[in-house]
């Protein structure tokens, strides 16, 4: 039997954490002030998210379940979304206006409804990674050849959209 998402509430395999690695540049391309409040909407206590923000300093908010629906006060966002809520996600950080770090299978860029947003609110600086994100598995497993490609997203930018490459 197949378990449902601890998020979205449905059968797909949505757990995949994020590494360390990855978490420290999503910061550092993000570049949140001091004393700003975070928010990682689809983390646990144990999170590489949630674990960095609280060690540089920021105020972190996690575990939203209801953060599709629910209206938080935040600073930034930062997160690895369940990727079959990605669309609703990005949507929902454009309209909130907030800078906001996403990392995501590369096909995200593309897409007529994800295009109408970024025409409506702005497009997003990607950063394209040269080797392929990994990530690690709910058993605790780090993947060694990840079969996609992610980038790395920042909505709301304040220094505008931008290509950034490794």
């Amino acid at each position: 039997m197949k378990n449902l998402s601890g998020i979205t509430k449905i059968v797909k395999n949505d757990e995949w954490y994020t590494t360390k690695e990855t978490v420290n540049l999503m910061f550092d391309l993000l570049a949140i002030p001091n004393a700003a409040k975070v928010i990682c909407p689809f983390d646990i206590d144990k999170s590489n998210f949630v674990l960095e923000g609280i060690a540089r300093g920021y105020e972190i908010l996690y575990g939203m379940q209801d953060w599709l629906t629910g209206d938080y006060e935040y600073d930034y966002l930062i997160t690895n979304p369940p990727y079959s809520i990605k669309d609703d996600v990005i949507e929902k950080c454009l309209i909130s206006g907030k800078p906001s770090a996403l990392v995501l299978p590369i096909d995200s860029m593309g897409g007529k409804r994800r295009h109408g947003l970024y025409k409506k609110y702005g497009y997003p600086t990607i950063y394209m990674p040269t080797k392929r994100i990994n990530y690690i598995s709910v058993n605790g497993l780090h993947t060694k050849a990840n079969h996609f490609h992610s980038v790395i997203m920042i909505l709301n930018d304040p220094k505008g959209s931008r290509l950034l490459w490794e």
